[in-house]
């Protein structure tokens, strides 16, 4: 062999040692990026999700929030409503109350009392002298 072709023959494994080694570092400096990327994407969809967490539990406690202020109207209401009923009762109650204690109705009271007294009186009248209708008849 002569020192030419040695030459070359180095130079060339040379020149394809040093393009291995560049290859070798590019390669490298991809997998190093494309990890970066991967970490950086990774993040950024933890982040996200994280937000969506956050978004979807203050929708959740609005919802509950708004259920509760819902049941408390109600509440209100019923309450409301319950004393207003009360109330009422009592004012009725309190009429009937004055009512009953005027002069004017424990007249008319009594004189309704005298009325279906005397109705009750005619009306044994009546059964008795029918009694003594029956019993004259029955006799002759």
């Amino acid at each position: 062999m002569h020192v030419t072709e040695f030459l070359n023959r180095t130079n060339r494994r040379n020149r394809n040692y040093q393009i291995d080694c560049k290859v070798q570092q590019r390669l490298i400096n991809y997998a190093k990026d494309l990890e970066q990327r991967r970490c950086q994407l990774a993040h950024q969809l933890h982040s996200e999700e994280r937000m969506l967490d956050v978004e979807m539990a203050q929708l959740l406690q609005a919802r509950v929030d708004a259920v509760q202020n819902e049941r408390i109207e109600w509440i209100q209401m019923s309450l409301m409503n319950s004393e207003q009923a009360e109330h009422d009762l009592i004012k009725l109650k309190q009429l009937q109350r004055e009512i009953e204690s005027s002069e004017e109705y424990r007249h008319a009271e009594t004189k309704h009392i005298l009325l279906d007294t005397k109705r009750a009186q005619l009306f044994q009248i009546e059964e008795r002298k029918q009694l003594r209708r029956s019993q004259k008849l029955t006799k002759y």
